[in-house]
């Protein structure tokens, strides 16, 4: 039986993989818990073309594409497509309704996913998912 689901962030992902990022310890730690409890990990397609993009400055096109090759093959993530009904959700109950607050449309999809499909958690180091009232792992102060 698999765990939680756990919605795992751009950031996430990018500190797991960067041994000089400066949340790779907690980062890669928290990945080890969730693999080890088999938690659902859930990504939108707009997180993967986020860490894409940072992948590719980062580390060149050629890993980025091994990076995204193996999350996109990991039986383990769960990847959803920002649909219409998750746009649309994102920018009315999100965006708008959180309008004094720097959210990107990526976070608020993965906000309207995360309460669309009741994903309590999310695994971040972005302090807009506890603004918007989702649960974050690691609990280490940030």
């Amino acid at each position: 039986m698999t765990g939680q689901p756990v919605l795992v962030d751009t950031g996430a992902w990018l500190a797991a993989f960067h041994r000089r990022d400066q949340y790779h310890a907690p980062a890669a730690a928290e990945l080890r818990r969730l693999r080890t409890a088999r938690a659902r990990l859930v990504v939108t397609n707009l997180i993967l073309a986020e860490l894409h993009l940072h992948l590719v400055y980062g580390l060149g096109p050629r890993r980025a594409a091994d990076h995204l090759e193996t999350l996109k093959s990991d039986p383990l993530i769960d990847e959803v497509f920002a649909d219409q009904d998750l746009q649309d959700a994102a920018l009315a109950d999100w965006l708008r309704h959180f309008d004094d607050h720097a959210f990107s449309f990526t976070d608020a999809v993965s906000f309207a996913l995360m309460r669309a499909r009741r994903v309590p958690t999310a695994f971040t180091f972005d302090r807009h998912f506890t603004i918007a009232g989702f649960r974050t792992v690691p609990t280490s102060p940030r």
